[in-house]
């Protein structure tokens, strides 16, 4: 979670999107504790502890980041990504097994969309977001048989499936998948901007051509999703 926060509020934090530019931002800048504390409705104070270390993350925080940030969601509880699949973390983020931090805007779309009708639910379902019993009772599917049943608001869940937002929805997810595709393509070595794979070998800790390039990684492509030990890159020389 911090390496979140110090992506959006620092100098990783960037006020365009490009999506081969890294930690874009939503929230950087002056006032940034602020507009958080107002995207999330966590008091901007306790942000402020949780990044000083004063303070440990709540599940409240968590989802909050979590759904405000739907693309570092899966990164934010596992620790790990699934970049295939539009799961990225923060640029500020050191990731492993997989390096892939290029984000997937479709994805971001998709996630945010979906958010939105979920809420949806429960507030047409007039569900009472402050009694943990009554959203229990709404959100719980039941076997009372043989069978499972859905939950009392497979109704409003079925009325909104009518509507042209839902509609919207599964336009997102088409063109997420049309992305997604275009994504596996640039993943696998195919049609990346520029052809900008490198192949030649770089000595560990030598001086890198271009300047604040990290040598450590200089032989790889933004689009790589696996770390992949220098002499082992295609049209490497051997030592």
């Amino acid at each position: 979670m911090i390496l979140l926060l110090r992506e959006q509020s620092g100098d990783a934090a960037r006020a365009t999107h490009n999506e081969d530019e890294l930690g874009h931002s939503l929230l950087g800048g002056h006032g940034f504790w602020e507009r958080l504390a107002e995207r999330t409705g966590v008091l901007s104070r306790r942000w402020r502890k949780v990044y000083a270390r004063e303070q440990k993350v709540t599940s409240d925080m968590l989802q909050a980041l979590a759904r405000l940030f739907p693309t570092y969601a899966f990164w934010l509880v596992t620790g790990i990504t699934d970049a295939t699949n539009g799961h990225v973390a923060p640029a500020t983020a050191q990731t492993f097994p997989e390096r892939l931090h290029v984000d997937s805007p479709e994805s971001s779309a998709y996630f945010r969309a979906s958010i939105e009708l979920a809420d949806r639910l429960f507030r047409e379902g007039r569900v009472n977001a402050e009694d943990d019993a009554e959203r229990l009772y709404a959100a719980q599917r039941t076997r009372p048989l043989a069978h499972w049943h859905d939950s009392p608001l497979a109704e409003v869940a079925y009325r909104l499936a009518g509507t042209p937002d839902y509609a919207g929805l599964q336009q997102l997810w088409q063109r997420r998948e049309v992305e997604r595709t275009a994504r596996v393509r640039r993943i696998a070595g195919k049609d990346r901007p520029g052809g900008r794979r490198r192949s030649e070998t770089v000595v560990p800790g030598a001086q890198s051509a271009v300047l604040g390039v990290d040598a450590r990684t200089a032989h790889q492509d933004t689009w790589d999703l696996f770390y992949v030990p220098a002499g082992r890159m295609p049209g490497s020389r051997k030592r």
